[in-house]
């Protein structure tokens, strides 16, 4: 028999199934690392509209504040209009009621009013919707988280061109023209988020 019919020796074997093998590990690493880019650009994604969609909501909030008074649910107090606490403590640091909430259903004679209050809370910015400007203990809340991993919260308030740490809260419902937020998370990175206020009143 010839070297030309002879067919491939052991090693020429040996070596295409080395190469064979590496190839298929070299592809099989580069779709892996394909996999895990996809994931991590797929969750960038996710949290970037999930940012997008809560700035937009805090911007529908302050465009449409209103200077009609509440309480909070079965509170005894006065009704109050829009309060700002200092940023220095948790709970609800903004309480105000917003209009512009669209009815989801025809011919629904539901307000278009809510209260509404931001509430900062082991590092946590929650937005808390009640379903009427005048809530009870059994009126419907709806809690939604706008930002987690916040290291400090700064908020302050202008009037007129002065700047405030609070705004205390008042029968007639006075309001700031501006609201700003300034938060560091705990990858020391920072966000300001200035809204205007009323503007859509």
């Amino acid at each position: 028999m010839t070297r030309s019919n002879a067919g491939f020796t052991l090693v020429e074997t040996l070596v295409a199934l080395a190469v064979t093998a590496t190839l298929a590990t070299a592809g099989t690493l580069l779709m892996l690392q394909t996999l895990q880019a996809s994931r991590a650009v797929n969750t960038r994604m996710d949290e970037v509209r999930s940012l997008e969609a809560a700035f937009g909501l805090m911007r529908s909030d302050f465009n449409e504040v209103t200077r009609r008074p509440s309480s909070a649910p079965d509170d005894l107090y006065p009704p109050i209009g829009f309060q700002g606490l200092k940023s220095d403590k948790t709970g609800e640091l903004i309480t105000f009621v917003r209009t512009g909430w669209k009815a989801t259903k025809i011919g629904s004679e539901r307000s278009d009013l809510q209260r509404v209050a931001y509430v900062f809370d082991r590092g946590a910015l929650v937005r808390k919707a009640w379903l009427r400007p005048d809530p009870v203990s059994t009126t419907p809340v709806v809690e939604r988280v706008l930002m987690e991993g916040i290291d400090k919260l700064d908020i302050r308030y202008r009037r007129k061109g002065a700047w405030f740490d609070a705004w205390p809260a008042t029968t007639s419902g006075d309001y700031p023209d501006l609201i700003e937020f300034k938060m560091t998370f705990a990858d020391q990175g920072e966000l300001t988020l200035s809204y205007m206020l009323g503007a859509m009143s």
